[in-house]
């Protein structure tokens, strides 16, 4: 009796206290996830509603697996897959090949870590902009040496130059970056789930789709100018999200299901009786 009394007792408590995980905010038109890429190994399978995939354009990044520690949010969590650039020309995006991205306020948001020096020349990150390069309208995110991300728009006819974004990568140390734009208004920069800056926006039209998209690198074009990082998480959204909602988002990445909890713990106890 007193067993019985123990687990129910024990599936209570947690049942209580177990943090329910936070979901994704829905709605993304790209989302890529290195822990969930159904695709063969020279692509990476969009789960967005924009679906389609993103090619390997030269060589495939490596796909690996290891810990993603975010101290600035004191996240650890092991055996995390994610996709590493080794040289120069290892990007994700074809032009002409993929998924088309229609936005007026957008927001960006991605997982991922710098881990050295550059390969060749200037380094790039990612860019999402209309065919032909610097066309209509797109979005270029630039490396400012080695360790500062910066960004260039040309939207509503204008073009910025590159401009600060302040946000810093560590070599080797994950963090989590949102960039929010919010049309005719501003662009916001978040690192780790803070506003770290924010600056003048551009005017974006759903005609012009953003369909150049290049994961490691501003352009297809431009490939040759390699990020070298690691990136597990890619999205775009088709709507500014609140500092609130990209926080949601941090959490729901590393976030426990209370039931998996329940489950390995009913498991723990029948082993025990």
């Amino acid at each position: 009796m007193r067993r019985i009394v123990l687990v129910f007792s024990t599936i209570f408590f947690l049942s209580l206290f177990c943090p329910v995980a936070s979901a994704v905010v829905p709605g993304a038109l790209l989302y890529l996830d290195a822990s969930d890429n159904p695709g063969h190994k020279k692509s990476w399978t969009n789960l967005g509603k924009a679906e389609g995939e993103l090619l390997a354009a030269d060589e495939a990044p490596m796909l690996e697996e290891g810990k993603i520690e975010i101290p600035a949010l004191g996240i650890s969590e092991a055996n995390v897959k994610y996709y590493t650039t080794k040289k120069s020309l290892q990007t994700f995006g074809v032009e002409g090949k993929n998924p088309e991205l229609a936005v007026e306020d957008w927001t960006l948001e991605f997982l991922c870590k710098r881990n050295g020096g550059l390969f060749k020349e200037e380094h790039h990150f990612a860019g999402f902009q209309n065919i032909p390069r610097e066309g209509k309208q797109g979005i270029r995110l630039w490396m400012e040496g080695e360790e500062k991300l910066g960004i260039s728009i040309h939207a509503g006819g204008g073009k910025q130059g590159v401009q600060p974004l302040n946000i810093k990568f560590e070599e080797g140390i994950w963090t989590w970056i949102a960039i929010v734009g919010t049309n005719k208004k501003s662009i916001v920069a978040y690192q780790d789930g803070k506003q770290v800056s924010k600056q003048d926006g551009f005017e974006f039209q759903k005609k012009w789709v953003l369909n150049d998209i290049s994961i490691g690198a501003n352009s297809h074009s431009e490939r040759r100018r390699t990020f070298n990082g690691s990136f597990a998480i890619v999205r775009v959204y088709d709507k500014a999200l609140t500092e609130v909602q990209i926080n949601e988002n941090i959490d729901s990445a590393f976030a426990v299901e209370a039931m998996d909890k329940l489950s390995t713990t009913w498991a723990r106890i029948k082993e025990k009786f």
